[in-house]
């Protein structure tokens, strides 16, 4: 089999057919990952016998650990949007601040609604509160319009129920151990929000002042949801989680912690999140209720299939002897675990930059990552979710035409191609390297 610099070389030929194809020629993630994981095994000298049973076996383990998770994750998400409780939970966020900083409000907004759906669609929803904050505040519209897409952006990369987060977490075995990927992922996403909010305020604040707008009334809420009914699919879920987490580090009686690992589960937790956001739905409208969960599959099969062509390509990675070769640089002290941090974000930044999609991005990286990680010291849930981490910083960077999120935030904002490039785009190499910079100061004390 293949070894050394020129196993490098089939895995670099094949990342950038990858990004070759999905960018230029516009293939699907899931053809490209398929026709790269089978170039790449035939390539190395895999035996012939052994590479459908390696894809079969990379998909089917990436099914395992998230397909039910991406699943629940999309129908919660969906209720929440068609249900407007994500709107319930902006104007509530609103109240809390004042209109006196609507940057800051509508970038918390962003970041918030941002956990449970993704930032496109949370976008779409959520664009209708910009021109008010605007107009209200006398603010730069430019500044508000960023603060909320940065927001979202964040948590859409660094947090599950997301896709990305997920099967990064999948591919490093962290599947359960979803607990400390939220955290680390809130650790890095709480400092990113708050620089989002400081650029966009500072850096962004343009000329254009909303006048032309449709409010949000106090009668139009007064349709929605009530706030407590809102956001209890986003509390119990990571509530659930979170103590699922703790209890493995305190002694309690079994049956408590055993429960508590049960409800914690990621699958069962995000069942009861779903359960709660029934609650949002109207009993009359079961029809209408029903025309959401159908939607959700739409939107939940083309997120399973590229998932789980990121594990197979992961897993063909695995076969190869590519540990080996890291094994011998890190026993001369070629590299250390910062280093591979770096590495991990520089494959995500080019991956993201040529492709578009940062999903794709981070599974890509993680299955490049996953074969070389308990040797270069990256074995514990921890420091593995830095690793995580490091992948989806390098993945937001940087958004642009060939992103569908920035076609998204220009053609629903209003705002110009040319405005859009030289303010999200702006803000997201900002965003990208802010990440990286806190994912480097968090393991310069974990590792």
């Amino acid at each position: 089999m293949i070894t050394g610099l020129p196993l490098l070389l089939i895995i670099t030929i094949a990342i950038c057919f990858i990004v070759a194809v999905c960018s230029r020629y516009k293939w699907h993630p899931f053809l490209a990952l398929l026709t790269a994981a089978l170039f790449t095994g035939l390539t190395v000298g895999l035996p012939l016998k052994d590479i459908a049973t390696t894809a079969n076996e990379g998909f089917g383990n990436m099914m395992a650990h998230i397909g039910l998770v991406v699943v629940l994750g999309t129908f919660i998400g969906t209720i929440l949007e068609k249900s407007g409780a994500t709107l319930r939970i902006a104007a509530a966020i609103i109240h809390f601040f004042g209109k006196d900083k609507p940057v800051l409000a509508i970038t918390v907004i962003g970041a918030v609604v941002g956990i449970p759906i993704f930032c496109d669609s949370g976008f779409v929803i959520l664009n209708g509160l910009t021109k008010p904050l605007s107009k209200e505040s006398k603010r730069s519209y430019t500044a508000i319009v960023n603060g909320l897409a940065g927001g979202l952006y964040i948590t859409h990369t660094f947090l599950p129920p997301h896709p990305g987060s997920l099967a990064g977490a999948a591919n490093l075995g962290l599947g359960q151990h979803l607990g400390t990927v939220i955290l680390t992922g809130l650790l890095v996403s709480i400092p990113t929000t708050l620089l989002c909010w400081f650029f966009a305020a500072r850096f962004l604040k343009g000329s254009h002042i909303a006048t032309t707008i449709n409010d949000i009334k106090d009668e139009d809420l007064v349709q929605l949801p009530t706030l407590w009914k809102s956001i209890f699919p986003i509390i119990i879920p990571v509530s659930l989680i979170a103590a699922a987490s703790a209890a493995e580090l305190f002694s309690l009686p079994s049956t408590i912690k055993n429960g508590l690992l049960f409800f914690g589960s990621p699958v069962i937790a995000l069942l009861c999140g779903l359960i709660f956001s029934l609650l949002l739905v109207n009993r009359k409208e079961i029809n209408l209720f029903n025309k959401w969960m159908a939607e959700a599959i739409s939107h939940a099969g083309p997120i399973l299939i590229l998932v789980g062509a990121g594990g197979v390509f992961g897993n063909v990675l695995k076969k190869t002897p590519l540990a080996d070769v890291v094994q011998h640089w890190v026993n001369n002290g070629s590299f250390s675990p910062i280093t591979f941090l770096l590495i991990a974000y520089v494959i995500g930044s080019f991956l993201k930059t040529a492709q578009g999609s940062t999903t794709a991005a981070i599974i890509v990286a993680t299955s490049i990552m996953a074969p070389i990680t308990a040797i270069t010291g990256f074995t514990t849930p921890l420091t593995l979710s830095l690793l995580l981490s490091a992948a989806a910083a390098g993945a937001m960077m940087v958004s642009h035409t060939n992103d569908a999120y920035f076609w998204v935030i220009a053609q629903f904002s209003g705002l110009s191609m040319q405005e859009t490039y030289r303010s999200f785009s702006l803000l997201s190499i900002a965003l990208s390297i802010t990440s990286l910079l806190v994912v480097l100061i968090l393991a310069l004390v974990v590792l």
